[in-house]
């Protein structure tokens, strides 16, 4: 199969399943099936911290305290109030004008890094089209999450990077870092091309915008730490070390998600999705939270070292754009509560994919490794809510197996910078 073909099919799928999730929901009713959430959590990611973020000099103990837990670096409270507070009376409009403008910058870097033939802009721009208005981004748009401005960051530095940019890469990257830490792994891209002043650069970019925001949310940046400290425990009581609420549950990707899955599962003697909500509601509510989930949770931290080494050694010989899938998906799946907005972090890597095969053509690659990884792609820019409170372990598995065709699939490019030291 050619590269328009597999442009096509991609495109296609994308739609279909889409399309196909949606149907379902408007056939059935189901509440669990719905591709998003309930209406009533529409745009909450952003609006529950409006009060919180309202005076941030000198707001540690407002930030730390009451409800909605903030679980996030101090630099994030100052990404929310830029959002928040830009134009008053009107929240959302300066986070949405963000967006867009991320979306048609990402298509239109891609289309001219791209320089598509004659034959292949109609399936580049529908494949470019159906990824941008694509699950991933809606899901972030719907709940108006801050995702977007980290991936805004890395997804800078790692075109920086790409063109050999590389102290510009770790200064974005750092930025990034500092608002939610597990994109420090686009970092070790850096090291691996022996560019160590530029990851340390970004690692003291990332160290420093977090002293400054502990020290403008209190002159004593250990004391802001103190303030901070109890909200993050009480998310991590509720949401890692717990089971999280049923209808969050369809839409969370992490190993640690997933195996709490199959301990409900093996609880619930099988797949029973209705019986679950109530069974799971009821554990939820025990005493300190469900013991499963705490054993789980505690052995996690291990489990994410181990696999982080064999992906480093796995993908070490690899070209880049090998490595730059691989790392896209330890930050899309490892974080403790990935959330569906995390599939973000795939558009640079599926972007690099695309700008490798319209210029170098599908000779670069089999012809089945091709069309796997582009299946794979529709299937993780799609939803798969009819799978109900099992479609986040359903992308846990997809992303599993780019994993694997990204590992056995070397993609040697001239498009960039791809010599290894």
């Amino acid at each position: 199969m050619g590269v328009n073909r597999a442009l096509w099919l991609y495109a296609f799928l994308v739609a279909a399943i889409t399309l196909g999730s949606w149907a379902v929901y408007w056939h059935t009713g189901d509440a669990l099936t719905r591709p998003v959430f309930a209406a009533s959590n529409q745009y909450k990611d952003l609006t529950l911290y409006a009060a919180k973020t309202a005076r941030l000099h000198g707001g540690a103990e407002i930030l730390g305290s009451t409800y909605p837990p903030f679980n996030y670096p101090a630099p994030a409270a100052f990404v929310y109030k830029a959002f928040l507070y830009s134009l008053p009376g009107h929240q959302l409009f300066p986070y949405f004008a963000f967006l867009t403008i991320c979306m048609m910058a990402f298509c239109i870097v891609v289309w001219r890094a791209a320089g598509p033939p004659r034959r292949c802009r109609w399936p580049l721009a529908v494949a470019l089209a159906t990824t941008a208005v694509g699950y991933p981004l809606f899901y972030c748009a719907y709940l108006a999450n801050i995702e977007i401005v980290v991936w805004a960051l890395t997804a800078i530095g790692l075109c920086f990077l790409l063109k050999k940019k590389y102290l510009a890469a770790g200064l974005l990257i750092g930025l990034a870092v500092s608002v939610k830490p597990f994109v420090f792994l686009f970092l070790l891209l850096l090291v691996r091309q022996r560019r160590y002043k530029e990851a340390a650069a970004g690692a003291a970019t990332a160290c420093m915008t977090i002293l400054i925001a502990l020290t403008v949310l209190n002159p004593n940046p250990v004391k802001a730490y103190q303030f901070l400290r109890p909200s993050l425990k009480v998310y991590v009581d509720q949401y890692v070390r717990n089971i999280r609420p049923i209808d969050e549950q369809r839409f969370i990707h992490s190993p640690l998600d997933a195996a709490k899955s199959v301990s409900e599962i093996i609880k619930a003697h099988g797949l029973h999705p209705h019986q679950s909500v109530v069974l799971i509601e009821h554990w939820i509510a025990e005493p300190d939270g469900w013991p499963a989930a705490r054993h789980l949770a505690k052995w996690y931290p291990l489990f994410v070292a181990i696999s982080l080494v064999a992906l480093l050694v796995a993908f070490y010989k690899l070209p880049l754009l090998n490595q730059l899938t691989a790392l896209g998906v330890a930050v899309t799946m490892f974080p403790p509560e990935a959330g569906d907005y995390t599939l973000l972090h795939l558009y640079v890597p599926f972007a690099a994919l695309l700008i490798f095969l319209v210029r170098e053509g599908a000779a670069k690659i089999p012809a089945g490794s091709m069309v796997a990884l582009f299946v794979i792609y529709a299937f993780l820019f799609a939803p798969l809510t009819p799978l109900m409170i099992y479609a986040g372990d359903a992308k846990l598995l997809f992303l599993i197996a780019l994993l694997v065709v990204t590992a056995r699939t070397p993609m040697q490019s001239t498009s960039w910078a791809d010599s290894i030291p």
